[in-house]
Order: structure tokens, then C-alpha cells, then sequence
């Protein structure tokens, strides 16, 4: 009968079997080792919370005074930096009368490591001075005596890394992100703009704590884009992408340019200080973010080395380390 026919038996060895499904290929933005970092350090009162730490701040109360922050906020922050492993508590002895002393939150290797990144903010902020004076201390290379001036540089060929010198590459086989980025509210604008203004306009700080900000000005050094090719590349969606936009002109850190029938944005000078802190940022998410995986977007100096980036004194043209810089508070 019509419609009936059946399918021959299928004899081993002599009719190969259905071919498998092939697995489904994971969908998502190229991923970066900058936007992985930035999952532990994208909150607006993160990088301000471990600038204080690394700067010797230890107790709750110490934090709040000095960053005008809310208790509920800092003490969820100190726990979720307590998580990554950023930061660790501990109980100093009693004190005399047998009296338990507050617990302090102390910084971990992970946290010094963040040294370069620590001091780009520090740099940015001394070459872009705003209407009130936001660096309560001088950083000091007791190497050379000098008020710390560096710049950041390829440690093969000690040559500075700036964003002419600096080509990024896909590693293969291509990593995709596949976690969602932390979810984008309205209070975040809003935590945004008091970190910067609560803090005394640590602007480089906190501006580090809007990880659209930071994808966003990371793409633009690598050359002028419009809002339709940001929005496709980063797998953000419009409004996003203009608000961010919008923030970064404010900044004076973009600026537009029509051409055509469409808006181009183009980086400002005084955003050329940015790079190195993005830099330092995704080559620490290199070595702890990348979950033993190898680096999704290696960065390539001028040199043809894999960009291993390091602050140089420009006084002595020493490599700056911790151990070498002393803090003078003014006043």
C-alpha cells in the first residue's frame, strides 16, 4: 500500500548509523579577560572599597568614615570581596581587659596583585586634576626620591604600552562569554554617581565600578566606532550603549562625530590615561579570572611579545613595586 513502505533493516557494518547531533556551539560575546576581571571588580564601590584597603584601611568603621558609604552597603561588599577571595577577615588579640577588638579585613595576594591598577588611578587622577583636590597623599619611589611619574610599559622590551603600540588577538579556539553580564539597574547609575561625588570625585576609581563604561572605552582604543557596532561587538543593548556614551562625553573622555547619516565616537586625549588601568585590569584577570583557560584576547606589544605590562619610574626608569613606594599624606 501507498504510505506504507518501511525502512530496510539495517545490517551492522554494512549501513552506517544516523550521524549524532552535533553539539550545539555556545552563543555569546567574544569573551575578554578585561570583562571577566571586571565581574569582581564592576560595582561602583568596589575598587574604592580595596584602594582604601590597600591603602591600610583594616576595620569596618574605617571604611565607612573614610568613604562616606552606607553600613548595609559596605558590609555586603566586604562580604562578597571576603567570597573572591579579595580579602580576608581576621580577629586581633584582645585587648588589655580581656575585651574582644573590632575584626579587620585584611588584603590577599589576589588584592596586591592589583598593585598597577591601584596606581593608574592614582596617575590619571595627578595628570587630570579636577576643581578640588581628590589624592589625600603623595606616592613617593624611594628608589630615586622622587613624586612618583611612570609609565606603563612591555616588560620584554621596556618600551611604553600605549593604545598605538598595543594590537589585541583572538586566542583559538575562540572563547565566547556564556555567563550573563551582572544585571544592569537603575540604582547602579545611581551608586555611579555617589561613589564619585561621596568620595571626593575619585572619578577613575569609580568609573571602573560601570563595566559598559570600561567595554566601551576598551573597544574605542582599538578605534572609533558608532553606537549600531558597539551595541553588535559587546552584545549590549541600545540604550545601554547611549547612556554610556552620553556618560563618557561628560567626561570629556569621547567625543561624536557625524559622518554621514550617523554619529562615529572618537577617544579625547585625556582619556589616553585610561588605558594603562585597562590594561592592568585584564592582564590581572589574565592570571586570576581566567578559570586555568588561556587568555581569551592576549594583548600584543609593538615589540611582538605578549604584552606583560609594568609601571617604570620615568626619574630612574626602575620598575616600580610596592616595596618601593612610600605614602605622604598632605597636611
Amino acid at each position: 500500500m501507498l504510505g506504507s513502505r518501511k525502512e530496510p533493516a539495517r545490517v551492522p557494518g554494512l549501513m552506517p548509523d544516523p550521524m549524532p547531533d552535533a553539539p550545539a556551539l555556545p552563543e555569546g560575546p567574544p569573551a575578554t579577560s578585561l570583562r571577566r576581571a571586571l565581574r569582581i571588580l564592576s560595582d561602583p564601590w568596589t575598587m574604592l572599597i580595596l584602594k582604601e584597603a590597600f591603602n591600610g584601611t583594616r576595620r569596618f568603621s574605617a571604611f565607612q568614615r573614610a568613604l562616606n558609604i552606607p553600613k548595609q552597603t559596605l558590609s555586603l561588599r566586604l562580604t562578597a570581596l571576603c567570597h573572591e577571595q579579595m580579602l580576608y577577615r581576621r580577629f586581633p588579640a584582645p585587648q588589655s581587659g580581656g575585651t574582644q577588638a573590632a575584626p579587620e579585613y585584611a588584603p590577599t595576594a589576589k588584592t596586591f596583585d592589583l598593585a598597577d591598577a591601584m596606581y593608574a588611578i592614582w596617575l590619571w587622577h595627578r595628570a587630570n586634576p579636577g576643581v578640588e583636590e581628590v589624592l589625600p597623599f603623595d606616592i613617593i619611589h624611594k628608589s630615586c626620591g622622587h613624586l612618583l611619574e611612570a609609565d606603563y610599559c612591555c616588560t620584554a622590551c621596556g618600551g611604553p604600552a600605549h593604545s598605538t603600540s598595543v594590537t589585541i588577538q583572538r586566542s583559538q579556539p575562540e572563547q565566547v562569554e556564556t555567563e550573563p553580564r551582572p544585571r544592569l539597574a537603575r540604582r547602579n547609575d545611581a551608586s555611579f554617581t555617589a561613589t564619585s561625588s561621596q568620595s571626593g570625585g575619585m572619578v577613575a576609581a569609580s568609573l571602573v565600578g560601570d563595566l559598559p563604561c570600561n567595554e566601551i572605552l576598551f573597544l574605542l582604543f582599538q578605534g572609533p566606532r558608532h553606537p549600531l557596532a558597539i551595541t553588535q561587538e559587546l552584545a549590549l543593548g541600545a540604550p545601554v550603549v547611549r547612556d554610556r556614551l552620553d556618560k563618557l562625553k561628560a567626561l570629556n573622555l569621547v567625543r561624536e562625530e557625524v559622518q554621514g547619516r550617523r554619529l562615529v565616537y572618537h577617544l579625547l586625549p585625556r582619556a589616553e590615561g585610561f588605558f594603562p588601568l585597562l590594561l592592568a585590569i585584564a592582564d590581572w584577570g589574565d592570571r586570576w579570572c581566567n578559570d586555568g583557560q588561556p587568555p581569551p584576547d592576549p594583548r600584543i606589544h609593538a615589540c611582538g611579545a605578549i604584552l606583560r605590562g609594568r609601571y617604570r619610574c620615568r626619574h630612574c626608569a626602575e620598575w616600580v613595586s610596592r616595596d618601593q613606594l612610600e605614602l605622604r599624606f598632605h597636611g
